[in-house]
């Protein structure tokens, strides 16, 4: 078993797979030792992401260790047809000569063989180790109940979609077949985890969290393609600080009536660069630099100061590995959410 296998891995009959795998292992000459904790299943129908999304298992595999289903799907195409590899992804323990070594399924589907999919995903699950799904392509109309009633925690990422407003619709449609058992995990609110914390010490000083009772601005600054991103990070503030939005007027208002106007900013770049909290007298600006956070702080009370915070990284490795780390459910997530998407159904050049 050759643990430098790039690419699919090695061809098998589909009827095969499991006696395959059993040969991988007696070939290993004990040197190597099959672990899994989850069952991860990646969904893709990008032809060019089969290297991507595989490096991306043995990156995960390396420090979370997994049964690993690769599924590369053209549900459009004029033939049908299935086809399937098998491959590890091992690494030393400790200092002697024993790896532990995780296995990847690769599938292609094409046609009406991509209907097959929850047969696919359920005959070759690691017995019933927990199913984390992966979902990078847009979901779809007719859903299917059976594979989303197995789902032990779905992740997919907001940000790639082009039309967030049907995607989160039918999201919500997911859970409610899962019967709210499964987990949802939105990578775009995953990367916001530092930006939420970073935005929570600036108020930490008495004078500071005083002032922000009379914030009466908000402008948030992303890359275009993140303007999702940004306006679920508009939408954890208003959940929090318990703004309510007003569209026709492009601003939030709070508990006490008060108006608080809101700019969603577009600069080059990736994510969010800049939030901006002002009112009359005072200002906090959040800036995000190379690996962490410049904070500016201008405010009656509060000495007139810049420094700087951590900020963790948000390539899709570590926030996925975060999330498979995590284990928990979001609870400010649907909350954020449901302030969120009011933004969404208006024109784009709205805020």
């Amino acid at each position: 078993m050759d643990a430098s296998i790039t690419g699919p891995g090695l061809p098998v009959e589909i009827g095969r797979i499991d006696k395959e795998l059993g040969k991988l292992w007696e070939s290993a000459d004990g040197t190597k030792t099959r672990a899994s904790l989850i069952n991860l299943v990646i969904y893709t129908e990008d032809p060019g992401s089969l290297e991507e999304n595989t490096n991306l298992i043995a990156a995960i595999a390396g420090k979370h260790a997994c049964r690993a289903i690769l599924i590369l799907a053209d549900p459009g195409a004029s033939g049908s047809g299935a086809s399937a590899w098998i491959s590890a992804h091992c690494r030393f323990s400790g200092k002697g000569e024993n790896q532990i070594c995780s296995e990847q399924i690769t599938f292609r589907l094409d046609g009406g063989a991509a209907a097959a999919l929850p047969n696919i995903v359920f005959s070759h699950l690691d017995s019933d180790l927990p199913l984390c799904l992966w979902w990078r392509a847009p979901f779809r109309e007719p859903l299917d109940s059976e594979l989303w009633s197995w789902i032990d925690r779905l992740i997919f990422d907001s940000s790639s979609w082009a039309e967030p407003l049907g995607q989160f619709a039918l999201v919500k449609r997911i859970d409610q077949l899962a019967e709210s058992h499964a987990i949802l995990c939105d990578l775009n609110w995953a990367r916001l985890h530092s930006w939420r914390v970073s935005l929570a010490n600036l108020f930490d000083h008495p004078a500071a969290l005083a002032i922000l009772g009379r914030i009466d601005s908000l402008c948030i600054t992303s890359a275009p393609a993140f303007r999702t991103t940004a306006f679920l990070l508009a939408g954890w503030l208003a959940a929090q600080l318990r703004w309510k939005l007003l569209p026709d007027e492009h601003c939030f208002e709070c508990a006490d009536r008060r108006r608080i106007a809101f700019n969603s900013a577009e600069s080059a770049g990736e994510g969010i660069s800049l939030v901006e909290l002002c009112c009359a007298d005072a200002c906090f600006h959040l800036a995000r630099e190379a690996g962490f956070f410049r904070a500016t702080l201008r405010a009656p009370g509060v000495p007139e100061s810049e420094f700087t915070l951590p900020a963790s990284p948000e390539d899709v490795t570590d926030t996925l590995l975060g999330e498979l780390g995590r284990g928990g459910r979001h609870p400010l997530y649907a909350k954020s959410l449901e302030a969120m998407l009011p933004l969404m159904r208006f024109r784009r050049d709205s805020f």
